[in-house]
C-alpha cells in the first residue's frame, strides 16, 4: 500500500475543510427543518408568490415588496411543484446557502496563501448566524451573497490576465443571470467591469477592451430591461424609502460623522456576528485590503470599487447600507480578514510556534461570537413570529358568531395561513400602518366589536416605538371595556391570541 498517497488523500487540510462544510450544512439544515412559521416579511413576499401566476410576478408586488425576478420565478416553480408550505418556499435559499460554502472556499483558495487564513475565513463564513438564518428565509439575501462570490470566481481569469475568449463569454453570461437574481449584483459587476477596463487599458489589450465594451453594453441592456419591468417601481416606492431612512449615506458625508460609527457598529456587529470586536474587525479588514493591494491589486481594486459604488448609490438614496441589504459584502469582509490573518501568520516569529499560537488566539477570538450564537440556535432554535400554533388554536376554538380583530403586523401571516386552517374568507377588522402615528385610530377599529360576547384578537410583529407598545395599548383598552376570557401564546414566540367578552 502507498501510505504517502493515503496520507495525501486524508490530509488534515482536506479533513478540516470537509468538517467545516459538514458543520455549515448541518447548521443550515437545522434552521430549515425547524419549520418555523413565516414572519411578516416572508409572509408578505410569499403571498405574492403563492397567489399570483407566473406572468403576474412581472407586475409591481403587493405589500410594498421588492425582489429580483429570477428569485420570484424560481420560488413560484418550487411552489407549483411542492405546494403551499414553508419547506417549499425555503428550499431554494437553502440550496443556495449550502452551495455558497463551497463557492466561498474556492474563492479563498484563489486569494489566500496559507491554510491558517483559509480556515479562519471559512469558519467565520460557515458559522455566521446571518448566513445560516438567510439560508432558510423566503427572501433573496443569501442569493446576494452567492452571486457576489460567483461573479468573483467567473472574473478570476480576466483579473489575472490569462483569459481566453470563452472566459469573456462566461463572465457575460454570469453577469446577465446575476442581475436577474440579485439587485446588488449591479455594484459587483460595476466593480469588476471598471477594474477590468483599467487593467486592459494599462496592457493596451485592444481586443480584450472590445470584448469588455460588448459585455458592458450587454449588461446595461439587461439592467435597462429589468428597470422597466420592476426596478423602477421599487425605486419609486415611498414606503421603502421612509422605512430605510437613516440607512443612506449622508450628503455631504462630513455633515453627520456619527452616522459612520453607527453604521460600522451595526453592520459589523450584526452581519459578522462579532459585536464584541467591531473595531478590531474593521482594522483587520482595512489591513487586509492593503495587503491585497500590494500582492493581488486587481482584486483589491474590484473590492474597493464595489464599496464605492454601493456608497454612491446610498448617497443618492437608491440603496440602504444597513442590515440585510449589505449582506452581499460579507464575503469581501471575510476575505480581507483572511488576508490579515495570512499576514500575521507569515510575519510573526516562527520560533517555538509563536506564529501558530498568536494566530490561533486571534482567530479563536473572532470565531467565538459566531460559534456561540450558532450553537445556541442549533440547540434551541428561535421561532419568533410562529403563527401556526395560534392559527390551530383559533381553528379549534372558533364558533359561529365569533368576531376577529387582526393587528396590522399579523395580517400577512394570517392571510397566508388562513386557507390552511379553513379560515379563508373569515371576516375580520384590522388596524392600518398609518394608525401607529395616531394610536387612537386603532381603538376606532375596535369600536364595532363592543357588545360582542366572543371577540378574538390576534397580534404579531407588535409595533413598539418611543415607549408605545401596541399589544399593551390594545389589551389595556380591551380589559377596560370587557373581560379577557382566554389567552394563548407559544413560549418563545411573539404571536398573541386573546378571546375577549365585550358584551358587558
Amino acid at each position: 500500500m502507498n501510505f504517502n498517497k493515503v496520507k495525501t488523500v486524508f490530509s488534515w487540510q482536506k479533513t478540516t475543510v470537509a468538517l467545516l462544510f459538514l458543520i455549515g450544512m448541518g447548521l443550515r439544515l437545522r434552521q430549515y427543518l425547524t419549520g418555523r412559521s413565516l414572519w411578516i416579511d416572508e409572509a408578505m413576499l410569499a403571498l405574492n408568490i403563492v397567489n399570483r401566476d407566473i406572468m403576474s410576478l412581472f407586475k409591481p408586488l403587493d405589500y410594498d415588496q421588492g425582489a429580483p425576478l429570477g428569485f420570484l420565478l424560481v420560488e413560484k416553480i418550487f411552489n407549483l411543484l411542492l405546494g403551499r408550505n414553508e419547506y417549499a418556499l425555503r428550499l431554494f435559499p437553502l440550496i443556495v446557502g449550502v452551495l455558497s460554502i463551497g463557492a466561498f472556499y474556492l474563492l479563498l483558495k484563489r486569494l489566500l496563501l496559507n491554510n491558517a487564513a483559509v480556515f479562519t475565513a471559512l469558519a467565520l463564513f460557515v458559522l455566521n448566524p446571518r448566513l445560516i438564518y438567510y439560508s432558510s428565509e423566503v427572501k433573496q439575501y443569501i442569493l446576494d451573497v452567492f452571486v457576489t462570490i460567483a461573479l468573483f470566481l467567473f472574473a478570476v481569469p480576466l483579473l489575472e490576465m490569462r483569459a481566453g475568449k470563452k472566459d469573456f463569454i462566461y463572465l457575460a453570461a454570469a453577469g446577465f443571470l446575476a442581475l436577474w437574481f440579485s439587485h446588488p449584483a449591479l455594484f459587483v459587476l460595476a466593480g469588476i467591469g471598471i477594474t477590468l477596463v483599467i487593467l486592459y487599458i494599462q496592457r493596451r489589450d485592444h481586443m480584450g477592451l472590445r470584448y469588455l465594451v460588448g459585455i458592458g453594453l450587454f449588461w446595461v441592456a439587461t439592467i435597462t430591461l429589468l428597470y422597466l419591468l420592476i426596478l423602477k417601481d421599487i425605486q419609486q416606492n415611498a414606503y421603502m424609502r421612509e422605512y430605510w431612512q437613516g440607512a443612506f449615506l449622508p450628503v455631504p458625508p462630513w455633515s453627520n460623522l456619527g452616522w459612520f460609527s453607527q453604521v460600522l457598529n451595526e453592520n459589523i456587529g450584526l452581519q459578522f456576528g462579532i459585536p464584541h470586536a467591531v473595531y478590531l474587525v474593521f482594522l483587520l479588514m482595512l489591513v487586509g485590503w492593503f495587503v491585497l493591494w500590494k500582492n493581488q491589486r486587481s482584486y483589491a481594486m474590484v473590492m474597493g470599487f464595489i464599496i464605492l459604488f454601493t456608497l454612491i448609490a446610498s448617497s443618492l438614496q437608491l440603496y440602504p447600507v444597513l442590515e440585510r441589504m449589505i449582506l452581499f459584502t460579507l464575503p469581501i469582509g471575510l476575505v480581507l480578514i483572511g488576508k490579515s490573518i495570512e499576514l500575521l501568520y507569515s510575519t510573526l516569529p516562527k520560533r517555538g510556534s509563536v506564529h501558530l499560537l498568536i494566530t490561533a488566539i486571534i482567530a479563536g477570538y473572532l470565531i467565538y461570537g459566531p460559534l456561540a450564537t450558532s450553537v445556541g440556535y442549533f440547540l434551541q432554535p428561535r421561532y419568533y413570529e410562529h403563527m401556526r400554533p395560534a392559527m390551530e388554536n383559533l381553528q379549534a376554538s372558533w364558533k359561529a358568531g365569533d368576531t376577529l380583530f387582526v393587528s396590522n403586523g399579523a395580517v400577512p401571516a394570517f392571510e397566508y395561513y388562513a386557507p390552511m386552517y379553513g379560515l379563508e374568507g373569515t371576516a375580520y377588522l384590522s388596524s392600518q400602518r398609518q394608525d401607529y402615528a395616531a394610536p387612537q385610530k386603532i381603538l376606532e377599529q375596535i369600536e364595532p366589536f363592543k357588545g360582542q360576547r366572543r371577540v378574538w384578537v390576534l397580534m404579531s410583529h407588535v409595533y413598539e416605538k418611543d415607549g408605545f407598545n401596541e399589544r399593551d395599548f390594545l389589551v389595556d383598552y380591551l380589559r377596560q371595556n370587557g373581560t379577557r376570557k382566554r389567552e394563548f401564546r407559544m413560549p418563545g414566540t411573539s404571536v398573541y391570541l386573546y378571546l375577549f367578552d365585550l358584551g358587558e
